[in-house]
């Protein structure tokens, strides 16, 4: 033989962490925060196998359900806040755009508003559709005299 270990057909090798050290406790972190097991082993400067048993450990499973109900404790309490601030930073935009709010930048005041609508799910709408095609120039003056009658219609009902 050459000197390898010949293994069972389907058997494993397991490594199982008996206890968190500190370098487990980082690389528990740095999974939570969505690292892959290269990346953390780079950061870590250690090998990806290393993360790899730390992540399939108890212990290490255990600390990542740890982390993750944390992370999701902070997020509904983030959440809630700015749920709450959201009529807030609706009212003070209102007063920017009405006027009403004198002093500092009115363009920064209303871009953090915004920012706070948009976080508690009002944000502007992002939505782009394109339509390619090619128009010949008749097309298009019959698209512009759609319009110009949709426009007509529109202002009549208003003035009426």
């Amino acid at each position: 033989m050459d000197g390898r270990r010949l293994r069972r057909k389907g058997a494993e090798r397991r490594w199982s962490i008996k206890e968190l050290r500190d370098r487990h406790r980082e690389i528990a972190r740095q999974l939570v925060l969505g690292g892959t097991n290269v990346d953390i082993a780079r950061v870590i400067g250690c090998t990806p196998q290393v993360v790899s048993d730390m992540r399939n450990s108890p212990l290490g499973r255990a600390e990542l359900d740890r982390l993750h109900g944390r992370r999701e404790d902070e997020t509904v309490v983030i959440a809630r806040r700015i749920e709450e601030f959201a009529p807030q930073a609706l009212s003070f935009l209102e007063d920017i755009i009405a006027g009403r709010e004198p002093g500092a930048s009115v363009a920064l005041r209303a871009k953090v508003a915004s920012g706070h609508l948009a976080r508690a799910g009002y944000g502007e709408v992002r939505k782009v559709h394109t339509l390619h095609a090619h128009l010949s120039r008749s097309d298009i003056d019959a698209i512009k005299q759609r319009a110009s009658e949709a426009i007509n219609t529109e202002f009549e009902h208003v003035v009426e």
